[in-house]
C-alpha cells in the first residue's frame, strides 16, 4: 500500500465534505506504482481468457469502437475470475475510506472491470441507483469507487459529473419516465472530468449523475470499479449478482452482437 495513505487518513474531512457536497471526491495515490502494474499485468491475463468473446458469455459486455464495430469492453462480475483484483476491491485501506465516507461499515455489493481502449465510445448521463432501488437500501449507503489502473482524464474518456446533482432520484424523459436520468433537467453548465493518475480512487454517490466521452487517447482507461453498501448485511454480492445473472437471462442483456450476427445471417445469400 501507498506511503500516502497515513496523510490520505489525515485529509478526509475534507474529502468527506467533497464527497456530499459534489457527489463524488477523488482519493489520490491509495495504491502505488508496485500494485498498478500487477493489477495492469492481471487485466493484460484476463483479456485472453478462451471465450470472453463469445457472444453469449453472460459476463462480458461488447460496445461501440471508432467505426462502430463490437469491441470487448468489460467484464462483470470479474472478482471470481482474479484473487489479485478481488484483493483490490478488498484492500483494508480501500474499505477504510468507503467507510469513513459513508460513516457506517460497508460491504462489496459488485465489481466490473471496464477495459475502454482507444477509441471506445462513452455512455449517457446516468444514475446507479435507478439499478439498485430493489435493494430497498437508503441511496446515501451506496456508492461506486473507480480505481484507475492509467492516468484518465476527459481526453481519455474519464467520468464526468454534474456536481450538486445528487439528492434525488432525476426522473426520465416524458416518453420513459422510469428510464434514465432526462439531461433536460440537469444544469449542464457546469459540469467536471476530474483528473486521476494511476493508483487515485474516484468515489461517487449512488444518485450522482454521470457520463463519459470516447477514448481519444493512445493508452486504454482501464479501470476496477467496485460498488459499496453501508449495511450489515452479509452475502450481499452473492444475492447481486444471483439476481442479475437471471435478469441478463430473462431480459436477454447483453446480447447485441449475438442478434446482429443472426440478422447478418438471415439475409438470403444472392
Amino acid at each position: 500500500m501507498s506511503n500516502a495513505m497515513p496523510s490520505i487518513a489525515q485529509n478526509m474531512d475534507s474529502r468527506c465534505k467533497e464527497y456530499w457536497e459534489k457527489g463524488y471526491t477523488v482519493i489520490p495515490g491509495v495504491f502505488d506504482a508496485q500494485q498498478i502494474e500487477r493489477f495492469r499485468n492481471e487485466c493484460n491475463h484476463l483479456w485472453l481468457i478462451p471465450g470472453l468473446g463469445d457472444d453469449l458469455n453472460l459476463r462480458t459486455e461488447f460496445r461501440r469502437g471508432s467505426q462502430n464495430e463490437y469491441v470487448l469492453d468489460r467484464l462483470d462480475p470479474v472478482l471470481d475470475l482474479s484473487p489479485v483484483l478481488s484483493s483490490a476491491a478488498n484492500d483494508p485501506h480501500l474499505l477504510d475510506v468507503i467507510d469513513t465516507l459513508l460513516g457506517a461499515r460497508s460491504a462489496l455489493l459488485k465489481c466490473k472491470l471496464i477495459r475502454k481502449d482507444p477509441g471506445t465510445k462513452g455512455y449517457a448521463v446516468h444514475q446507479d441507483f435507478l439499478y439498485w432501488t430493489w435493494l430497498n437500501v437508503a441511496p446515501e449507503r451506496l456508492c461506486s469507487v473507480a480505481l484507475s489502473l492509467y492516468d484518465t482524464d476527459e481526453r481519455s474518456g474519464g467520468i464526468g459529473f454534474y456536481p450538486g446533482h445528487h439528492q434525488t432520484l432525476i426522473s426520465g424523459p416524458s416518453d420513459n419516465l422510469g428510464g434514465d436520468c432526462d439531461p433536460a433537467h440537469i444544469d449542464k453548465s457546469v459540469s467536471e472530468v476530474p483528473l486521476l493518475k494511476s493508483g487515485d480512487v474516484l468515489v461517487f454517490h449512488s444518485l450522482a449523475p454521470h457520463f463519459s466521452g470516447p477514448n481519444a487517447s493512445d493508452l486504454p482507461r482501464t479501470i476496477l470499479l467496485p460498488s459499496y453498501c453501508a449495511t450489515n448485511e452479509t452475502g450481499l454480492y452473492c444475492r447481486y449478482y444471483e439476481r442479475e445473472i437471471k435478469r441478463r437471462c430473462s431480459d436477454v442483456v447483453g446480447f447485441e452482437r449475438y442478434f446482429d450476427r443472426l440478422a447478418a445471417m438471415s439475409q438470403p445469400a444472392r
